[in-house]
């Protein structure tokens, strides 16, 4: 399937794809109205037969071809719905529980079948250019969330590799450009579902020098087609720079084949779950009378491991709970680069981290109880209990609503991450990244 023609984030959830610029092909059939979403017996059967025919021609593994027409056969009773949601996907249940490609399915997708099955219209396809420009940009081209956590560890979230030849390139040079500036990164994948491969591309060729191969497309009975590292990256390389990539069950596709890449060049960590395991690259056939039919033509091969991850995933390094990885890449970071620091400012910000999540690895926040017994008079400064909040009051000072890290009496400001309260039994801390621990407020 090829999402540059729509990268929409519900059409990643319910169809993504690791994409290699496939034509889209229509099933020959007599026209079929559909403006009336139901099938009858005849559109079920007809359905049905392209579907088995476009199977035979085209699927990449001919070996389970006749176990999965077996299927199909054998099961066309309960084929018998006039739903054509329904329809499309009890067969795609069947198909993938023989295959087990999740790039093999079927969709009713009626505006979909119209495009593909429509002359072509300039006016209407600019529009649809328009749409998909606008719609990349309503989610910055999947780069959604860039962060600085302390320590100077930059960390970018990308949701879906969305592609817009004039602009997305420029919103992954802004993100790259962060991401140079930082002591170490974390690559945010977890529940990415894939997209286009230049954005992957242009992404991976950040990490190689120009002109690696980074891994080779192979479709049966075409010349194979090797994927170079990009000789032109305006924002640089990051190369040298630690790199940690978070991966859950839900990360497939293009997403996969981004970690797979920096996981067999020892690249960087691998932080989280097995992925799903959806390696092959497809096209989409317009079956009617209004389904999308995807089947996988061609496989990846890296070019260390001579395979892919097809139907096995891509393995962490470090394996932990999805919710966990993100707090475990930040300390795997850490940890690498205090060593390596002097003494010094830099030095203060690593441990002043490190501190910081040791105290909220518990997992535990003081009780109401204990909030409310924390609170009181601390020489010149109070602290209050606002709702279930802490907040600290001090003269001619802003309040600043406090938040936990553990139970152990350690609190940041919410608006804040460099200054921390240390409530104890004999009064107020007040603490910054290498300041000494000094009693600022006695009670």
């Amino acid at each position: 399937m090829d999402m540059r023609g729509r990268p929409l984030l519900l059409a990643m959830a319910l169809a993504p794809t690791l994409c290699f610029s496939p034509v889209a092909t229509a099933e020959p059939a007599t026209e079929v109205s559909a403006a009336t979403p139901v099938l009858t017996a005849a559109t079920r059967d007809a359905a049905l037969k392209a579907i088995k025919a476009r199977l035979s021609r085209a699927y990449i593994n001919p070996d389970r071809v006749p176990a999965i027409l077996a299927r199909l056969d054998t099961s066309k009773a309960r084929y018998q719905t006039d739903d054509p949601a329904r329809f499309a996907a009890l067969i795609t249940e069947d198909m993938q529980a023989v295959a087990k490609d999740t790039h093999l399915y079927v969709r009713f997708a009626p505006e979909w079948y119209r495009a593909a099955t429509a002359r072509p219209d300039p006016a209407a396809i600019a529009a649809s250019n328009a749409f998909d420009a606008q719609h990349a940009r309503n989610f910055n081209h999947g780069l959604v969330e860039t962060r600085l956590l302390p320590g100077n560890i930059r960390y970018l979230k990308i949701v879906g590799f969305f592609w817009n030849e004039a602009e997305t390139a420029r919103a992954y040079d802004d993100a790259m450009r962060f991401l140079k500036g930082g002591r170490a990164i974390i690559i945010d994948l977890r529940s990415n579902q894939g997209g286009d491969t230049n954005a992957l591309d242009y992404l991976r060729s950040h990490f190689f020098a120009p002109g690696t191969l980074m891994t080779t497309l192979v479709t049966p009975g075409s010349a194979d087609v090797q994927v170079l590292a990009q000789p032109n990256l305006p924002s640089g390389r990051l190369t040298g720079i630690p790199l940690y990539v978070l991966i859950n069950h839900r990360s497939r596709s293009a997403a996969e084949a981004f970690a797979y890449t920096i996981g067999q060049f020892k690249l960087g960590e691998l932080v989280g779950q097995r992925t799903e395991g959806a390696a092959h690259f497809s096209d989409d056939t317009a079956v009617p009378p209004f389904f999308r039919f995807s089947v996988p033509l061609g496989y990846t091969q890296d070019p260390i491991s001579k395979r892919d991850w097809e139907g096995t995933g891509v393995a962490p390094t470090i394996e932990v709970p999805a919710p966990e990885a993100l707090e475990t890449a930040y300390d795997l970071a850490l940890a690498r680069l205090l060593p390596l620091t002097p003494d010094g400012v830099e030095k203060d910000f690593l441990v002043w981290a490190r501190d910081g999540l040791a105290a909220q690895r518990t997992g535990q926040v003081p009780t109401p109880a204990e909030r409310a017994a924390l609170a009181g008079q601390y020489g010149a400064a109070k602290i209050e209990l606002r709702g279930s909040a802490l907040w600290l009051v001090r003269p001619d000072r802003e309040p600043r609503q406090l938040k936990p890290l553990g139970a152990g009496g350690l609190f940041e400001a919410e608006d804040d991450d460099t200054f921390r309260v240390r409530i104890g039994h004999d009064g107020l801390y007040l603490l910054r990244p290498g300041s000494p621990l000094t009693l600022d407020y006695p009670r």
